[in-house]
This record gives structure tokens, sequence and C-alpha cells, in this order.
């Protein structure tokens, strides 16, 4: 059809749509520009991605990890209960399950694999989640994600006393408790105090018993026990600070 949209402006000139998709625009000083529509169909690597946020690792890339094109230290665990802020808008979400994650560039949100220069550095072997992302068509939905996602058992299954370790790590810190345990501490139960400095206490011990009878290395226990409750204390509203040799134990009061 050769008819051509078009629409009176509020000054009264008279918008006309090209066939090309191109329009007539002003910059920001005031001079006209032209600005050109194209569709996008499927990835070309800008990495408008790889910068927004680092992908979760499903069961289909566990050959990716076996083969070492993604090693242990690459990844971390982001475990049940913890507090995580979307890249998308910017929300503070309790995470409903475990999920293992590739880090991202120390200080950024930018994943690990990602280069300025060449973008993704493991492009042809890139996890699933970032084969299935549809940025042309805003599909940012992982169907399938909890029977899908990788998980620590699924790691360390075949290592029993790692994983008793995990699991009593689990129990003696579970982040669901240690939210209730803060939630009500800053209500004026002072007796969580103790329960709470427990939690940080075993948190350390354990991370350090691990590198010392099992010889993990410390760059491994991110994805062997998640993130220490120092690293996450202020998305839960904890402000710890030190003063000599003590840690003084501070709850952010949010209105």
């Amino acid at each position: 059809m050769d008819e051509k949209f078009e629409i009176i402006l509020p000054d009264g000139t008279i918008f006309r749509s090209k066939k090309e998709s191109i329009v007539q625009g002003f910059d920001e000083e005031g001079k006209p520009k032209k600005m050109k529509f194209i569709q996008k169909t499927e990835c070309d690597r800008c990495g408008q991605c790889c910068q927004l946020d680092t992908p979760i690792l499903l069961k289909e890339d566990l050959p990716i990890l076996l083969k070492g094109y993604i090693t242990e230290k690459d990844i971390y665990t982001i475990r049940e209960g913890e507090r995580i802020r979307s890249r998308i808008d910017g929300e503070i979400y309790d995470a409903s399950m475990e999920m293992i994650k590739i880090k991202p560039i120390f200080g950024t949100s930018t994943c690990l694999f990602y280069d300025n220069a060449v973008g993704c550095t493991i492009y042809e072997v890139r996890p699933t989640v970032c084969r299935e992302f549809e940025c042309w068509s805003q599909n940012y939905t992982i169907t399938g994600l909890e029977k899908r996602r990788l998980t620590r058992a699924d790691l360390f299954r075949d290592i029993e006393i790692l994983m008793q370790a995990i699991n009593t790590h689990e129990k003696k810190c579970s982040l669901n408790q240690f939210s209730e345990l803060v939630e009500e501490y800053a209500n004026g139960k002072e007796e969580n105090f103790d329960k709470i400095v427990d939690m940080f206490l075993f948190d350390q011990a354990i991370r350090s018993w691990a590198k010392e009878k099992l010889n993990i290395q410390e760059n491994l226990l991110p994805v062997v026990f998640g993130r220490t409750l120092f690293e996450l204390a202020s998305l839960f509203n904890l402000i710890i600070e030190k003063e000599g040799e003590n840690f003084i134990m501070k709850v952010r009061r949010t209105s």
C-alpha cells in the first residue's frame, strides 16, 4: 500500500512517514536530525544483556563446566531466601530457590566473560539462558527454571563430606531464618542479637574449616557456600561496622 501515515503536530506542521522508516526529529540544539528505525530479529552481539546482569546456569550447561569453558571459580551460588537487586527495575527480591550464576566483573553487573572489544568471549559455548534470551521480543522469562536450574547438588553430589557441609550451613545459616531474626530484632526483640551473631560466626567458621580441612580455595567458596553474611547484611538492613577489634551491628530503619 502506497498511502503514507501522516499526523498534524502541535505547531501545525505535518509529519509524514517514509517507506524506509526515517522520521524527522531535532537534536539538543534544535537542529533537524534523522532517526532510522530497523527491526531486530536475532542476536547481533551488541552486549547490552551481558552488561545488564550475569546468566543463571541450567542443568543443560553442565557440559560446558565439565569441559572447562566455565570453571567453578567463575560462578557463585544464590541461596534460597537471598535478597537480590533486580537489574531490570532496581527492586530487591527474595530468591525463591537456589540458583548458580556466573560472577560479574568486580564492581559491575557485567558478565565475567564479556569483553568491550570482542563481546562475549565464550559466545559459541555460551550458557543456555543466553541462547534463549530474545531481547528483540522482550522475552525475559526462563521457562521451567525450577526444574532446569543447576544446583550445588548437581555439582557436588559425589563429594559426600562437602554436601554434608553445605546442608549443615543451610540449616545453621538459613537466609529465611536470618531475615526473620533481623526483622524481629529491628522490632525490639533484643534476644535475637546473640542468634544473629552466632550465624555470622558459624558462616565464617565453616568457610575456614573448608579451606583448612578440604583444601578448598578461597575463590571457590562463593559457589560452595554462597556469599558471606557480611556481604549480604546490608540487603537485610543490617549495618556492620568495625571498631578496633570489635564489630558493631546496627539496624537500618525503613519507612
